[in-house]
C-alpha cells in the first residue's frame, strides 16, 4: 500500500467510507470496541537564539538537551493503541523566524533501516522509513502543514484540509538534515514561519503531532493517538503551547524562470509555416505575497508548463469527452480549496467537478477550413496571467479566489488558392472562481459558498458557437454529530449560460442533454434561445466513525439545463439518483489479515421525465495479509435501463442487463520486486457482448537510488451494438455495428536519484487500439422487450472505403464511411531535475511523440509487431527544453 507522510493513515481512514475500495470477507467475529483517544498530549517549545541550532542531523546542541521531549508514541498500525515497538523522541524549539524540530528514531536493528533515495515528494514508506511533523498553526483542528523526511534526507511536504484531505502538490521552502548511528537515525527540521499561516497574538497555541513509520514492520506510530475507526487526523493533534513573541513575517517570494525550447520534426517543405528546427525562448515569473498573516496571493505571468509529463493515449468511442488529470504546477498546488466534486459519493462520474482547471489554456476550440492548403496554429491557448488568493482566517473563514486571463488565438491559413489570411479560433477569455467556507463547532460543521464565471469576447464567441458568458453558484454544508460518528452533507447549485442562438442550440444538442431527442416530453429544443439555466442538488448521510460498521445513503438530482462545462467537467444532466451502501471494515488484525472489508451498495437513476435509466447493485471485498499481500474482488449487477446517449440524440435505447466482475492482487511492496495486477470483465445477458481487461505491473528497485516499473493495459472488447453513424434519408436512421476491438497500452517509468536534489525521470508509453466492424444493423424499435427486435440487419456492399445500401427501399443507395480504425501512438519524456538551492530548480527535458493512424479498408487486425514497426517507422516529433527557475524569498 503506497503511503506518503501518514498518508498510510489517511488512505486507511479515507477508505472507510469509499464505495470504490475493493474489500474482502472474513469469518464472523465477536465485535470489539476500540476506545477513542480522549487525552490531548501537550508540550512547550524551547525559545532559542537564531544561532543556537545547526541543521546537520545531529541532535547534539545544548539547546536540545534543555528542550521538552515528546515520547510515548502509540501504534496506529498494526496494533492500534499498543505502545510503539521502537522508542521515538521529538523536541521542538523556536526563534523569532522559525520553528525547529528534532526527531530521534531509535532502532533495535539499525542495519534494517529502510531508506529509498528518491526525488522530492516521492517518499514511499512501503520501501522507506520516515518521520514527519504536522503543524496546525491556524489551530482550527482542520488544517495542517506537514513536513517529512526519510533517513536518506529526501524531503516531502503536504497540506491537510478538512481534517483528513491530503494535498501533496503543496510545496514549501524549508531545511532538513538526517544522520544515522548504531542506535538508529535522527532528523533535524527548520521550518520558517514564512511557510506557515497563523494569527497575530502575543502567546499562541498550535496543534502538533509527530509520526514515524518502520517499513519492515509495517508499523506506523503517532505521538497524538489516532484511530482508524475515525475520519479524523488534525482534530486529534496534540498541543504546542506558549509560543511567544514570534514575528509574523512579511512574506514575499519570487520565482523567475527562463526557458529555451527547440522542436524538431519532419514536415512538408512546401508548407510556408514549416520549420525543421523551431527554436524560441521565453521568460515568466511566479509571485507569492502574504497579504496578511493568513492570506496568500499567488500570481503567475506567462506560465510555462513545458516539463509536464505527456497525457496517456486514449481511444474514446463514447459520446463524451475524455477527462485528463491536471499536471500543471500553478493549478495543482494548493488546489484543495477549489475542489468541488459534483457527485461527492454514490455517483459513477467521480471526475465531474465544478472546477476543471484544464479548461484554462485549453486547445483553441474553433474549426479551421484550410481550403486545401496549410494551417499554422497552436495546440494550446496562451495564459497571459493568473492569480490566486487563498488562506484561512483566525475566525474560521477559508477563502479561495482565482482569476485567469487567456489570449485570443488565431490560425494562419495559406489556402490552395488565394492570399494567406488569419482567422480567430479562440476568443479573449476571463475565468474566475471563488470559494468560501465558515467553520462552526471547532470545524465539526461548515457552511460554504462557491461561484465560477467565464466571460468571452462576444463577437468571436458568437462566431465560434461558444458561450459569451457562463456562471455557476451555490452553497454547501457539512455537519458531524454524535461524537463525529455521523455526517450530514450536501450542496445546492445553479448554472446560467448565455450566448448566440447557435451557441445555446449547440448546448441543448450536446451529449449531456440531447433536447432534440424525439421521445423527450419533459424538455423542448428551442433553436432561438439565447440562454439556458439549471440546478443541481446532493444530500447524503454517512456513518463514518464508531464501530466497524459503516454506511451511507443519499439523493442526487440535476436539472436538464444544468451546464458547467465552460469551467467545470460535466458529462450528463437531466437525472436523479438514489443510492445507499453498507460495509463492515475490520481495521485491526484478525487471523491471517492485517485488515479486511466488505461493502454492499445499491443505486437507481431516472431522468426528469420518469424514465428509469439505470439500476445496479454490487458487493466488493478485499483484504491485506500480515505478509502485506493485498487482494480484492467484487461483482456488480446492472439491470436493463433506458440509455439516453446510445443513439446520439435519437430516442432512448433499452440497454441490456450486464454483469461486471473485478479482481486485484498485489505482492509485498516492501520487497525489491513487486507485482500487481487488476482484472475486469463484463458480460451482457441479452446479446453476446463482452469485454475483458487485464492490467499487470511490475516494479523493481535494483538499488536504493533507482526504481523501474513497467505496466500494461490490455483490453479485448466485443460489442454487438457499437454506434456507427446516423443517416437522414426519407427518415432518420441510426446505424450500429458489431465491433471487435483490441487495445494495448504499455507504460514504463524509471526514476533514479543521484542525490535528494538531483534526479532523472523517464516516462514512455506506446499505445495502440484497433477496431474492426461487421454485422451492421439499423435500429427499428429501440425499446423493444426482445433484444433481437430492436434491430434490422443491413445488407451492405463495400468499395473505396465506404459501405453502400438502400436504407429506405426507394432504390437510391445511401452510404457511410468504413469505420474500421487502427491508431498507434508513442509519448515519452526524459526529465533531469536539479534543485540547486531550496526552491530553485533546473530542468533539462527531452520529449518525443509519434502517431500513426489507419482507417477504412487499410485496417487489419491488431498485430503488435507490425504495429510497432509502423509506429517507430514514423519520423518523431522531438522537443528539447532547458528551463531554469530561481526562488527569491524571505
Amino acid at each position: 500500500m503506497k503511503k506518503v507522510w501518514w498518508s498510510g493513515a489517511s488512505i486507511i481512514l479515507t477508505m472507510l467510507v469509499s464505495l470504490d475500495t475493493l474489500v474482502a470477507q472474513a469469518e464472523p467475529v465477536q465485535q470489539t470496541t476500540l476506545s477513542t483517544p480522549t487525552l490531548i498530549p501537550t508540550m512547550e517549545p524551547l525559545r532559542v537564539n537564531s544561532d543556537a541550532i545547526k541543521i546537520d542531523g545531529f541532535i547534539d546542541e545544548e539547546a536540545w538537551a534543555r528542550a521538552h521531549i515528546a515520547t510515548d508514541f502509540v501504534q496506529l498500525t498494526p496494533k492500534e493503541g499498543d505502545p510503539a515497538t521502537e522508542r521515538t523522541e521529538a523536541r521542538v524549539a523556536y526563534d523569532e523566524n522559525g520553528l525547529y524540530v528534532a526527531i530521534r528514531a531509535y532502532e533495535s536493528e539499525p542495519e534494517k533501516i529502510a531508506s529509498q533515495l528518491t526525488r522530492r515528494d516521492r517518499i514511499d514508506d512501503a520501501t522507506s522509513d520516515f518521520v514527519a511533523v504536522g503543524i496546525d498553526s491556524y489551530f482550527d483542528k482542520r488544517t495542517a502543514f506537514v513536513f517529512m523526511v526519510n533517513p536518506s534526507g529526501v524531503q516531502g511536504d503536504e497540506l491537510v484540509s478538512n481534517d483528513i484531505e491530503m494535498d501533496q502538490s503543496w510545496d514549501a521552502v524549508w531545511d532538513v538534515a538526517t544522520s544515522r548511528d548504531n542506535e538508529g537515525w535522527s532528523a533535524e527540521f527548520r521550518i520558517p514561519f514564512s511557510q506557515l499561516r497563523f494569527k497575530k497574538a502575543e502567546a499562541q497555541t498550535w496543534g502538533i503531532s509527530f509520526i514515524r513509520t518502520i517499513s519492515r514492520k509495517g508499523e506506523m506510530t503517532s505521538w497524538a493517538p489516532l484511530s482508524m475507526k475515525e475520519q479524523a487526523l488534525v482534530s486529534r493533534f496534540g498541543e504546542l503551547k506558549e509560543l511567544r513573541d514570534i514575528r509574523t513575517p512579511g512574506r514575499l517570494e519570487l520565482i523567475t524562470y527562463s526557458m529555451g525550447h527547440l522542436r524538431r520534426k519532419l514536415g512538408d517543405k512546401a508548407n510556408p509555416y514549416y520549420r525543421k528546427n523551431d527554436l524560441f525562448g521565453t521568460v515568466g515569473a511566479d509571485i507569492k505575497y502574504g497579504v496578511t498573516s493568513d492570506l496568500t496571493l499567488d500570481l503567475t505571468i506567462n506560465p510555462d508548463f513545458g516539463q509536464i509529463e505527456a497525457d496517456p493515449g486514449v481511444m474514446n468511442l463514447t459520446a463524451f469527452e475524455t477527462f485528463l488529470p491536471e499536471r500543471r504546477p500553478f493549478f495543482v498546488e494548493g488546489a484543495s480549496i477549489f475542489r468541488f466534486p459534483l457527485r461527492p459519493m454514490g455517483g459513477h462520474d467521480v471526475s465531474e467537478s465544478l472546477f476543471y482547471s484544464r479548461r484554462i489554456g485549453r486547445a483553441p476550440q474553433g474549426d479551421i477550413d484550410s481550403g486545401g492548403g496549410y494551417v499554422n496554429t497552436s495546440d494550446r491557448t496562451r495564459i497571459l496571467g493568473a492569480g490566486k488568493l487563498s488562506g484561512k482566517t483566525a475566525n474560521g473563514w477559508s477563502i479561495g479566489v482565482l482569476n485567469a486571463v487567456t489570449s485570443s488565438e488565431s490560425a494562419k491559413i495559406s489556402p490552395q488558392a488565394g492570399a494567406p489570411y488569419e482567422e480567430e479560433i479562440e476568443p479573449f477569455t476571463n475565468y474566475g472562481m471563488f470559494r468560501v467556507q465558515k467553520d462552526f463547532r471547532s470545524g465539526r460543521s461548515t457552511l460554504g459558498a462557491i461561484g465560477t464565471s467565464v466571460n468571452r469576447s462576444d463577437l468571436v464567441a458568437g462566431q465560434l458557437g461558444l458561450h459569451s458568458a457562463a456562471y455557476t453558484g451555490g452553497i454547501d454544508f457539512r455537519h458531524r454529530f454524535r461524537d463525529d460518528v455521523w455526517q450530514l452533507s450536501g450542496y445546492l447549485l445553479g448554472s446560467y449560460v448565455q450566448g448566440s442562438e447557435a451557441a445555446i442550440a449547440r448546448t441543448q444538442r450536446s451529449s449531456a442533454r440531447y433536447y432534440q431527442r424525439p421521445d423527450a416530453q419533459h424538455v423542448a429544443y428551442d433553436p432561438t434561445r439565447r440562454s439556458l439555466s439549471g440546478s443541481s442538488a446532493d444530500f447524503q448521510i454517512t456513518k463514518m466513525g464508531g464501530d466497524f460498521w459503516k454506511g451511507g445513503a443519499g439523493v442526487f438530482t440535476r436539472a436538464p439545463g444544468f451546464e458547467v462545462n465552460d469551467l467545470g467537467f460535466q458529462e450528463g444532466a437531466d437525472l436523479t439518483a438514489l443510492w445507499g451502501w453498507m460495509g463492515h471494515h475490520r481495521t485491526v488484525p484478525q487471523g491471517p489479515f492485517r485488515m479486511w472489508q466488505i461493502n454492499a451498495n445499491l443505486a437507481q437513476m431516472w431522468n426528469r421525465g420518469g424514465d428509469r435509466l439505470q439500476r445496479e447493485g454490487g458487493v466488493t471485498m478485499g483484504f491485506e495479509l500480515h505478509s502485506f499481500w493485498q487482494g480484492s474482488f467484487g461483482v456488480v449487477q446492472e439491470s436493463e435501463g433506458l440509455h439516453r446517449t446510445m443513439l446520439r440524440g435519437g430516442p432512448l435505447f433499452k440497454q441490456e442487463a450486464k454483469t461486471h466482475y473485478f479482481l486485484g492482487v498485489s505482492t509485498n511492496p516492501r520487497k525489491k520486486v513487486q507485482f500487481r495486477a487488476q482484472g475486469m470483465a463484463s458480460r451482457s445477458t441479452a446479446s453476446d457482448s463482452w469485454s475483458l481487461a487485464v492490467s499487470p505491473q511490475i516494479t523493481i528497485r535494483p538499488t536504493s537510488r533507482g526504481t523501474f516499473s513497467v505496466g500494461a493495459s490490455v483490453r479485448h472488447k466485443l460489442e454487438d451494438h457499437q454506434w456507427v453513424t446516423r443517416l437522414d434519408a426519407n427518415d432518420t436512421h441510426y446505424l450500429f455495428g458489431r465491433i471487435d476491438q483490441m487495445t494495448l497500452g504499455v507504460t514504463a517509468r524509471m526514476d533514479y536519484a543521484f542525490t535528494p536534489t538531483l534526479s532523472l525521470q523517464l516516462y514512455a508509453q506506446p499505445f495502440t487500439s484497433s477496431g474492426k466492424y461487421s454485422e451492421f444493423k439499423r435500429v427499428t424499435n429501440p425499446t423493444a422487450d426482445s433484444y433481437a427486435d430492436r434491430f434490422e440487419p443491413l445488407s451492405v456492399t463495400s468499395d473505396l472505403g465506404r459501405y453502400h445500401f438502400d436504407v429506405d427501399g426507394d432504390g437510391a443507395l445511401e452510404s457511410f464511411r468504413n469505420p474500421d480504425f487502427n491508431f498507434k501512438q508513442f509519448r515519452s519524456n526524459l526529465v533531469l531535475r536539479w534543485e540547486y538551492m531550496p526552491g530553485s530548480r533546473l530542468f533539462l527535458v527531452w520529449g518525443q511523440g509519434r502517431n500513426h493512424y489507419d482507417v477504412g479498408n487499410s485496417v487489419v487486425a491488431l498485430d503488435y509487431i507490425e504495429d510497432a514497426k509502423k509506429l517507430f517507422g514514423v519520423h518523431p516529433d522531438n522537443v528539447f527544453m532547458v528551463k531554469v527557475s530561481h526562488w527569491i524569498g524571505r
